[in-house]
Formats: structure tokens, sequence, C-alpha cells
């Protein structure tokens, strides 16, 4: 059991990330988290596949190439996000009428809590990257980096042996 008087302000920050992140996702569910991910996904993929043609037909009414580019990748990308919201809604109306809530919430607080998990390993890892060694003594005091470690580590593990490439430390 970890004793709450030895947590560091990196712990606190840990618990605050992955509890918003687990609260957030038990109450939006995971059909509306999931979905919700996947239109961000969609709406940059979209928008770079895309930006060239749609400049072009703005040619007219934007002089400015970079404003025209600027333009065209911002219409695309909220247009994808607007058709993304409205296959949430009705996507989240179906598993209401199905009576699935209750799976659903608890599929979400799931893939809320793996969320934050993947945050604060992203998170580690730029940090580790940006701030000198002498400098992460307030990381490396923290209780609860030991046991995120170890799981980047299994990730880096299952990782390395299926992606060619060196080995990333966090």
């Amino acid at each position: 059991m970890i004793d709450l008087s030895q947590l560091t302000a990196a712990d606190w920050v840990i618990i605050v990330i992955l509890s918003v992140s687990t609260l957030l996702s038990l109450w939006r569910g995971f059909v509306r988290e999931a979905l919700s991910l996947l239109g961000w996904v969609a709406a940059f993929i979209v928008a770079h596949l895309f930006v060239d043609q749609l400049a072009l037909q703005l040619s007219s009414l934007i002089a400015n190439i970079t404003g025209r580019y600027v333009a065209a990748y911002a219409i695309l990308f909220v247009s994808t996000l607007v058709v993304f919201t409205l296959v949430v809604k009705v996507a989240t109306s179906l598993v209401r009428a199905a009576g699935l809530s209750f799976l659903d919430r608890v599929l979400g607080t799931i893939f809320g809590f793996a969320r934050g998990v993947i945050l604060i390993l992203v998170a580690a890892y730029v940090i580790k990257q940006l701030i000198p060694e002498q400098n992460q003594q307030w990381l490396h005091q923290s209780v609860l980096m030991p046991h995120l470690n170890m799981l980047a580590d299994w990730v880096q593990a299952v990782f390395s042996n299926t992606v060619p490439g060196e080995r990333i430390t966090t």
C-alpha cells in the first residue's frame, strides 16, 4: 500500500491526470470517447490529404497562399470534426436505446484510465528529453514513477519485438 504522506507533487499530478481522464470517460462512455478520438485522428488525416485541393479551390477567394492553406486546413479539419460529432450523437443514442449504457460506462472507465496512463508516459518521456538529468530529482523522488517505468519497459519490450528502431527510455 502506498503511504499518502510520501507522495510528491509529481505523484499528485499523476493522480489528478489519471482521475480526470478516468472520470471523464466514465461520464462520457466508451463509444463517445473512442469515436471522439477517432474523429480527431480522421480530422488530421482528411485535412492533410485534401488541403492542396481545397486551397486551389480557394485561390479566387484568398490571394495570400499561406492564408489560403490555413483556411483550407481549418475548413477541412472543423468540417470533419462536425461530421464525427453527429456520428457520435447517433452512436451514443443507439447505445442508450439498446440498454448498453452501463457497459458503455464501464468500458469508458477502462479507456479513460488507459488514456491517462499513456498521457503520463508520453509526458514523462518528453520531460526526460527536455530537462537535464541533474534537474529531474523531483521525478526520481516520485513514488508512482517506478511503477509507470515498469509499464513503460514492458511496452518497450513488446514493441521492440515488432517495430524496428532504437530503444526509447522513459
